[in-house]
């Protein structure tokens, strides 16, 4: 073997042929839950909602809620379960807005290197701006009357009325004016020929 010409191990194959109606058909859907499961599910739902505003409260998320939980919940059905009664999103909502506290709490620990190893070093500090952006980005996002961004835009200019007046003026079409409203004795005069 020649010395710098590399070493072939294997070679991948790639094929123009396509896959056989078989394999690329879609996923079937779901079946769907009978009513008396759905129940079940959705009174498991209740169980654990209040447990689940507690501990948002608390700064954890919702994701990692679920995750730990034993019982197998789907994280997109319970969020569905959870929007489609306004006052138990209310509530959610309430909740995400207070876990923002929370949160600022933990950007003064990173910002202070409570936590960190090695505070001088450049990957402890980029790392920490990183982890730091995101949570003042999930704040505004759960908190915008208090964290959310401002964006205010100004405008500059004068406006002159008779400037704008006159221009109106030269925009009105001249042209004979028509009465068009009916007069009491042509009234008479069809009503009785009517008659």
């Amino acid at each position: 073997m020649e010395q710098g010409t590399p070493l072939v191990i294997g070679t991948a194959v790639a094929s123009e042929t396509p896959l056989p109606n078989w394999l690329s058909c879609p996923d079937p859907k779901p079946p769907k839950l009978p009513a008396a499961s759905r129940e079940l599910l959705y009174l498991e739902y209740e169980q654990i909602f209040e447990r689940v505003v507690e501990d948002i409260y608390r700064g954890r998320s919702l994701q990692a809620l679920i995750q730990d939980d034993h019982r197998a919940i789907s994280y997109e059905d319970f969020l569905r379960w959870v929007k489609r009664d306004p006052q138990r999103y209310e509530r959610f909502k309430e909740a995400q807005e207070m876990r923002t506290e929370f949160i600022a709490a933990e950007i003064l620990e990173i910002a202070d290197g409570v936590d960190a190893i090695d505070p001088s070093s450049s990957d402890t500090v980029n790392r920490d701006k990183l982890r730091i952006d995101t949570r003042k980005w999930l704040m505004g996002a759960h908190n915008k009357k208090r964290y959310g961004e401002v964006k205010s835009i100004e405008l500059g200019g004068t406006i002159s009325i008779t400037e704008a007046l006159a221009q109106a003026q030269a925009r009105v079409i001249e042209s004979e004016v028509i009465d068009v409203t009916p007069r009491l004795g042509d009234n008479q005069r069809t009503s009785n020929m009517d008659d």
